[in-house]
């Protein structure tokens, strides 16, 4: 009972609102903005500023006047209408007058929506299998967030942590669907080794293209921050923590697969079992590497789409040497390659493992 009121209690506390130091400034008022605004003419440290717009914003004891400020390029501009709940960011000028900033708008609603979406659909298909997998979900996000990445910013090694995770994530999504039954132990086993493959391979190539991990130029403002981080392996470690999911499914898909014909079969030999794993691994390596690869090319469209654009004006070789274009290939290529090992070593740890 305790832990489920403990995963309740991270649950709620993810959807929270606490308060937060951001510039300066403190982020965390929620307000609704309401109907009547007004476009004037302020003046701010001795300049005169035309565009700036007034919103009457309702906070739970009191209304507000709130600024927001107006850009050049109205895609810049936050969409705001009556009822909008925005969030507010508030600091003291040097007369102790509290000033008030609309810095977003609150999106927890919609995130709410989504969870509640995602997790219906999910019992609803697999029912009891469905929570089994919500919750080693769960876990395994609270292990990256208060695991990995906190000790990633101490200044331990990412690749080590990654490799680290990656065990601890086969195991717990493992155990949690499926339990330590011999096709758990195959896909656990094989899932490990997959991601190792990958994640070798990853630092062989970092090492060899000479990455930086710092993958935009933006990035390169940062690097105060990052003082005492091993940016370099956060290339190989998003490979590993990246390629992890499919490489997890691959060898949990054939594990199950071979261990169903095993037991409808009693009489096949390791030989055939394996052959059928290779044939199984053959079906599904096709979908699987396109996952992968869209799901890259995905989270990269943006980028993709503004090289497009300027395709004119850059040279290919440029291009392709963009780093953050060699981390997403890098990526895409290593993770389908821990697909393809997935196979083999699933296929033969199902033909050869006995049962205990």
């Amino acid at each position: 009972m305790k832990k489920y009121l403990l995963a309740l209690f991270i649950l709620i506390c993810t959807f929270s609102f606490g308060e937060e130091y951001t510039s300066g400034k403190i982020v965390g008022k929620i307000g609704t903005a309401l109907e009547n605004n007004i476009l004037t003419d302020v003046e701010i440290d001795g300049q005169e500023i035309k565009d700036v717009e007034f919103y009457n914003v309702k906070l739970k004891d009191r209304i507000i006047q709130v600024e927001v400020p107006i850009y050049g390029e109205k895609e810049y501009n936050l969409d705001i209408e009556k009822g909008t709940r925005v969030v507010l960011a508030y600091e003291e000028d040097d007369y102790g007058k509290m000033k008030y900033y609309i810095t977003d708008i609150d999106k927890r609603f919609h995130y709410g929506i989504l969870l509640i979406l995602f997790v219906g659909f999910t019992i609803m298909l697999a029912k009891f299998k469905g929570v089994k997998a919500i919750l080693s979900l769960l876990v395994v996000i609270l292990g990256i967030t208060y695991g990995f990445i906190p000790f990633v910013a101490k200044g331990y090694s990412p690749i080590m942590l990654a490799v680290m995770i990656s065990i601890f994530a086969s195991f717990v999504t493992i155990a949690f669907t499926t339990g330590f039954d011999k096709k758990g132990k195959v896909a656990i086993i094989s899932s490990v080794l997959g991601t190792f493959v990958a994640g070798i391979l990853s630092m062989y190539f970092v090492q060899k293209m000479k990455f930086t991990g710092y993958t935009t130029v933006e990035a390169i403002g940062y690097i105060d921050l990052l003082r005492g981080i091993k940016v370099k392996e956060l290339v190989s470690a998003g490979v590993i923590i990246g390629s992890m999911g499919a490489v997890m499914d691959v060898a949990m898909s054939i594990s199950s697969a071979l261990s169903e014909i095993k037991r409808k079969h009693k009489e096949i030999t390791p030989h055939q079992l394996f052959a059928s794993g290779i044939t199984i691994g053959k079906d599904i390596v096709g979908t699987m590497v396109n996952t992968l690869i869209l799901a890259y090319i995905g989270s990269s469209l943006f980028d993709v789409l503004i090289i497009y654009i300027n395709l004119q004006d850059l040279e290919f070789i440029r291009i392709l040497n963009y780093e953050f274009i060699g981390t997403e290939i890098l990526r895409g290529f290593l993770g389908s390659i821990g697909i393809l090992a997935v196979i083999p070593i699933t296929s033969y740890l199902c033909a050869h493992m006995k049962e205990k």
